[in-house]
């Protein structure tokens, strides 16, 4: 599976790094890429999605490249949408567009097309999305200090502010495989969601907190539409998720760690 994830890009890129972070059965994924010439495989310890981007976005650089995305093994881009993403940046005046971004849906998700096929967004996520590295330079980087979640939107906030525009694809698709849709009665009424990780439900809640204190008065508009997502993504959270006790611990957590300013890898023992 995940090799046929890597077969929807490999032959569009110049180079591939693959990092583990961690002792996985890919063994025969990993044979399965050693006669591509392209592929760089290294095992590094998990210092959170944020420095692991940061450590592809270095090595990047050193070897000269223009552009760099960051997957995981259960995603790939359906119907050719990475070489389409390619085409539109060799084709097209982009010397402002600092990060172009399919429009990223679980498996499971139905896609309508769109007459507009780009446009101009606030913020999206790291994963799937091609990021100008020349654009990177001008910035301050990657806020590592986030650890995990909501260092892409920071990053896009950063890149707007100089003026330049994050792009969504809106009729390319990046897919997620790995996800569980859950599912609630009441009474006659089928609610359905999909699961959220409960240490992304407490990292993107602590760094939330810290982003909109930051942006408050440089980005109003999209601090308020933020915590309007927030709010909102909270009442599904209730409504839908039976297990959401458990959830909102970890809410009322992170909000108490925002206000002891506390930053990096969750601790567990607090």
């Amino acid at each position: 599976q995940y090799y046929e994830n890597v077969l929807t890009y490999i032959n569009q890129i110049d180079k591939l790094y693959i990092y583990l972070t961690k002792e996985v059965h890919v063994s025969k994924f990993l044979t399965y890429l050693t006669k591509y010439p392209n592929v760089e495989i290294a095992k590094c310890i998990d210092y959170g999605d944020a420095e692991i981007y940061k450590a592809l976005i270095d090595k990047a650089i050193e070897d000269g490249a223009d552009y760099i995305t960051l997957l995981k093994p259960d995603m790939y881009y359906e119907n050719e949408a990475f070489l389409e993403l390619k085409k539109y940046l060799m084709q097209s005046d982009v010397s402002r567009i600092s990060i172009l971004t399919p429009m990223p849906l679980f498996g499971c998700e139905l896609h309508e097309r769109k007459a507009e096929e780009f446009r101009a967004i606030k913020g999206c996520q790291a994963y799937g999305a091609l990021l100008n590295l020349h654009i990177y330079k001008e910035t301050r980087g990657i806020k590592t200090e986030y650890y995990q979640t909501t260092f892409d939107y920071d990053y896009c906030l950063q890149t707007r502010l100089l003026g330049y525009d994050v792009m969504l694809a809106q009729n390319l698709v990046l897919r997620k495989q790995n996800y569980k849709v859950l599912t609630k009665k009441i009474g006659f009424i089928t609610l359905t969601t999909f699961e959220r990780d409960l240490m992304d439900v407490y990292y993107e809640t602590r760094n939330r907190y810290y982003l909109w204190e930051e942006y408050k008065t440089l980005d109003y508009d999209y601090v308020k539409l933020d915590k309007k997502l927030a709010k909102k993504e909270q009442q599904e959270m209730r409504a839908k998720d039976k297990n959401y006790k458990e959830k909102f611990m970890l809410i009322d957590r992170a909000r108490i760690d925002y206000k002891n300013g506390i930053l990096g890898r969750f601790n567990q023992s607090k």
